[in-house]
């Protein structure tokens, strides 16, 4: 991969160590390093002058065995030439030494025994000092005055280009240094606030928060007048500090009023000598030019503590976000909209989008509505904090204006509330949704009915609110849980989308990517164009993702992409940013591939097409069914002879109900999902339940299952979970919830062939692609019924049933030994309990106390 590597350095190359400590978040030290030499080079110090981990002064200390080192120097001629130069003759040309540590908390000693030293050792009357770490940036500067030595300190914005002279001066925008992690800084001032007494989260946080808007009202017009910036505390008394930022504070709260929970005290609330000690942590740094996901970090982690609020019940993964706006591509004059905006990510995804395009004007041409108060405020803050762009946010219930906007917006984004507890039951609202009305299907057809529906749920009334939003021609992402593209209930809700959305193509999302929902659901994302004009049969683009570049759970921490040899990770060669290791890279670039092929011609398109939703009896709109490998494997299959399963073999329906065969202690077997070695194929008995348990547990109905059945299991699928039951006992039942049982149905199709053929990739892609509804995935009966099944030669087919024949013999004997080596409770799978073998009955009684109950 040419454009990525582990860590660049751009005087010594690439290097093999990586980015990050062990802990994946920590940046290595030779990652700052790296990142001081870049700011360096920025200034204009050459290249050719500088030298890494160098020897200062020898000879000092402990006999003259220690010596001083220095990270960086920056000579005043080339280092060529320096090599050739005697040790006393070398510190004579040394221009700047640098130290680098990883963390802040290293920064006195650093300071005190390595900075301070070398400047006093250099045989130089004028030399520079730099000191760099997770949160500070420091320049001193050591002059020789009336033959004494003296050693300023000043922010290293005011570092001069190489060849200027250095002279103190107030910071301008120019001088501000872009921080690569602006959450460690963040953390500094939260600190100095609890070392001061402010312990209270909510107070240090919303102040926190405020002083960083403020900076932004700074930064903006400091760099377009040019003036000094407010935001800065000048040496000495510096008596003017605090009127000037108490005016900037109030101006502050003015522009972002929205915030109300932030600024409930227009002017910093904190003592003026602690306000002046954490502007000095900040007054350095860009924020401006701040990355967005440095941005989305402070958010994420400085924001909830103001609202008690933890938000990753909002998150979106920004590689999710960002994938959708880069596939939709926002124009220079689209009005992007998100009606269930939440933190407002979508927004701030779309503007970054844009700004990256130079179009200062897209802050004007995002618009956003919530309900919920505090969703509201924190999507004004999160919009803030990433170049701004609150002028069109709605704090209104964007299911009840229903018109509000409608026909206005070019791009729809959106990840609404889904599941049955969030639901509207407002009559008066409903009525103006087409989807708020109850829908009948006759032969085979969706037709709406002028009767009002007692609820609906939100997710589903969003799909018609973004529609309603957008111009013809206009453009909607929307997130959906996999059982409004597939289940039967929801069929009335795809009939709505194919008429009246052209789709662009279908994403499956991996499970557990939201944290918000109530359930632990299978989402998927539907790109679609609202147009009357639709070609006939067009083409469907389908995409799977496993990867989203985040660990999901709590914290949503970055998985970086690593080099396959050395297990570093990768970085950009220009930047050094890292490269994260998601699937939406390719999602993205296959869209935009796809789209200009198609608007170009589709005649050459070989993927699905709307016909292969049209063409199913339940428009089916998963898009692992529509994905080219699925589709293709179902053409290589008709191409040959095949049979649908039914017609082949028996597919057992009817449970028996276990008290018409069994008394109610009796001992049973039950086979459930879990029972199936999707690896080896085989069914394994777990120990033996009496009937009342089993159906306390689970059902009074069960499959009877007899010697040579297949087994299926119905959850998750794609795992191949068949199984070949071979015992002889009698008493074997299967849950129904659970499996299927497939039994032979004709010595022309003996079962040793059917366990063989269903768990080849032909059949396992079509038990995959056929399930779902569930966060897992489920198969049901009739699905099953209808996988094709490839026919081969009648010689084939007793050639597999001889090997398999070999392999059952040598199962059943292995499953023999297997039910004799253990207890019944040493069979029992541990299923998420960490008690189980820890239960007693009685509790036991220490020798010479009495029971009384005896």
């Amino acid at each position: 991969m040419s454009s990525a590597i582990s860590l660049i350095c751009p005087i010594r190359g690439q290097l093999s160590v990586q980015y990050f400590a062990k802990d994946n978040m920590t940046v290595t030290e030779e990652a700052r390093r790296v990142d001081c030499l870049n700011y360096l080079i920025k200034k204009k110090y050459p290249k050719e002058n500088f030298n890494c981990e160098t020897t200062i002064i020898k000879y000092i200390g402990n006999s003259g065995r220690n010596s001083l080192r220095a990270d960086i120097v920056i000579y005043d001629i080339p280092t060529v030439e320096i090599k050739c130069l005697s040790d006393d003759e070398k510190n004579k040309h040394i221009l700047l030494v640098a130290e680098i540590k990883r963390e802040s908390k290293n920064k006195k000693g650093a300071v005190a025994f390595q900075i301070e030293p070398a400047l006093r050792q250099i045989d130089k009357n004028f030399v520079y000092g730099v000191y760099w770490d997770d949160i500070n940036r420091q320049l001193f500067i050591k002059k020789i005055e009336n033959n004494e030595i003296l050693i300023e300190k000043d922010d290293l914005g005011n570092l001069p280009n190489y060849g200027e002279k250095y002279r103190y001066k107030k910071l301008k925008y120019n001088d501000l240094i872009k921080p690569e992690d602006i959450t460690a800084t963040l953390i500094d001032i939260a600190n100095v606030l609890r070392s001061n007494g402010v312990n209270d989260d909510t107070v240090r946080y919303r102040e926190t928060v405020k002083l960083l808007l403020a900076k932004y009202i700074d930064e903006r017009e400091a760099r377009e007048s040019n003036s000094d910036l407010i935001l800065q505390v000048i040496p000495g008394t510096d008596s003017d500090f605090d009127n000037r930022v108490k005016k900037l504070y109030v101006k502050t709260a003015r522009v972002y009023s929205k915030a109300k929970s932030i600024f409930s005290s227009e002017y910093s609330i904190l003592d003026n000598n602690i306000l002046r000690e954490i502007v000095k942590k900040i007054q350095g740094l860009n924020l401006l030019d701040s990355t967005s996901d440095s941005m989305q970090q402070v958010f994420m982690t400085f924001v909830p503590a103001v609202f008690k609020k933890d938000l990753d019940q909002y998150f979106t993964p920004l590689t999710l976000v960002n994938c959708m706006v880069e596939v939709l591509r926002p124009g220079p004059n689209d009005k992007i909209v998100d009606p269930a905006m939440g933190t407002a990510d979508f927004l701030t995804a779309s503007m970054q989008y844009r700004l990256k395009l130079k179009d200062e004007q897209i802050i004007n041409r995002v618009y956003g509505i919530d309900k919920d108060e505090q969703a509201f405020e924190l999507a004004v803050i999160n919009m803030i904090l990433n170049k701004d762009g609150q002028t069109n946010l709605l704090n209104l219930d964007s299911i009840e204006k229903h018109n509000l906007w409608q026909g206005e917006m070019d791009i729809a984004l959106c990840n609404p509330p889904f599941g049955s507890k969030t639901i509207e039951t407002r009559s008066e609202i409903l009525k103006n949704y087409d989807l708020g009305h109850l829908w009948i299907n006759e032969n085979g057809e969706w037709i709406m009915t002028e009767n009002i529906l007692p609820s609906q749920q939100l997710g589903i009334l969003f799909i018609e609110r973004c529609y309603n939003l957008l111009v013809e021609g206009g453009k909607l992402g929307i997130i959906l849980p996999e059982g409004y593209l597939c289940t039967s209930s929801y069929g009335y809700v795809r009939h709505w989308i194919i008429n009246k959305l052209k789709i662009i193509g279908l994403v499956e999302l991996p499970r557990r990517i939201f944290l918000k929902s109530d359930v632990d659901l299978r989402s998927n994302v539907l790109f679609a164009e609202k147009t009357n004009v639709k070609s006939n049969n067009y083409p469907v683009h389908s995409e799977l993702v496993r990867k989203v570049g985040y660990k999901l759970g709590k914290g949503y921490f970055v998985i970086p992409k690593r080099d396959d040899d050395t297990g570093l990770e990768l970085r950009t060669a220009s930047t050094n940013e890292i490269i994260i290791d998601t699937d939406f890279t390719r999602v993205k670039n296959n869209f935009i591939n796809f789209i200009i092929q198609v608007d170009k011609s589709d005649k050459n398109w070989t993927g699905a097409r709307i016909n292969n939703i049209l063409s199913h009896p339940n428009l089916d709109m998963k898009p692992r069914r529509l994905s080219y490998k699925a589709l293709s494997n179902y053409e290589i299959i008709k191409k040959g002879k095949y049979k649908k399963l039914f017609e082949i073999a028996e597919i057992v329906d009817e449970p028996e109900i276990l008290s018409d065969h069994h008394k109610v202690n009796e001992e049973l077997y039950l086979i459930e999902g879990q029972d199936i070695r999707a690896v080896e194929g085989v069914v394994v008995l777990k120990g033996t339940e009496k009937r009342w348990k089993i159906e306390v547990r689970k059902s009074n109905k069960a499959y009877l299952v007899k010697k040579n059945d297949i087994v299926i299991g119905l959850v998750r699928p794609e795992r191949r979970n068949i199984g070949l039951y071979n015992y002889d006992y009698s008493n074997v039942y299967a849950s129904p919830d659970g499996v299927a049982i497939i039994r032979e149905k004709s010595k022309l199709y003996p079962f040793e062939w059917l366990f063989q053929i269903l768990r080849t990739e032909k059949c396992r892609l079509q038990f995959w692609t056929e399930s779902g509804g569930t966060s897992y995935g489920k198969l049901s009966l009739d699905q099953i019924n209808n996988i094709l099944i490839p026919i081969p030669s009648d010689d084939e087919i007793l050639k597999v049933k001889k090997t398999v024949s070999t392999w059952s013999k040598s199962i059943k004997e292995a499953s023999k030994n297997f039910q004799n080596i253990w207890e019944n409770n040493d069979k029992i799978a541990i299923l998420n309990s960490p008690i189980i073998g820890l239960e007693i009955d009685n509790i036991p009684m220490s020798e010479g106390i009495d029971n009384e109950d005896e």
